[in-house]
């Protein structure tokens, strides 16, 4: 059965197969580890009261941003294609994380590192649009003339 499931029409099927198994394996290892630390604690293994999923204070835009911009992109990469997709979603994250535009001004909020910052820093703007030309472009050219595969 093993010499069947390593043939070449199946392959597909190993990486995703193996990154379950994975993800299977550090979650035993995450609950084994939750379950000890609560034992010791004396603590109840589920408890909700005092809770918080993400810590007081985190970055909303960057967090909320990311999750938009990721659906985005996979609802527009059939309709727009790689490279064009490519470029304006790499632009758009290098954008979210580099602090490329203050959202704080932008959004009339004060800013919080206590000196005033451009609204946009196009310095950085133009090194993300280049990164993300390079990137998307030199990607698509390794798959098509490496690998041989046309991607989307």
């Amino acid at each position: 059965m093993l010499k069947e499931w390593l043939k070449m029409k199946n392959m597909h099927f190993f990486f995703p197969i193996a990154t379950a198994i994975i993800c299977g394996i550090l979650i035993v290892a995450i609950l084994i580890q939750r379950a000890l630390k609560c034992k010791k604690e004396g603590t109840p293994f589920i408890n909700f009261k005092n809770y918080h999923f993400f810590k007081p204070g985190y970055d909303k835009v960057k967090l909320w941003g990311s999750l938009i911009l990721f659906a985005l992109y996979i609802f527009l990469l059939p309709k727009i294609h790689f490279i064009a997709a490519g470029i304006i979603f790499v632009t758009l994250f290098n954008v979210l994380f580099t602090n490329c535009i203050n959202f704080e001004k932008l959004f009339g909020q004060k800013d919080n590192a206590g000196y005033a910052m451009p609204m946009v820093n196009v310095k950085d703007l133009v090194i993300s649009i280049v990164i993300a030309v390079l990137f998307s472009v030199g990607l698509w050219l390794l798959f098509f003339k490496v690998f041989n595969i046309t991607l989307p």
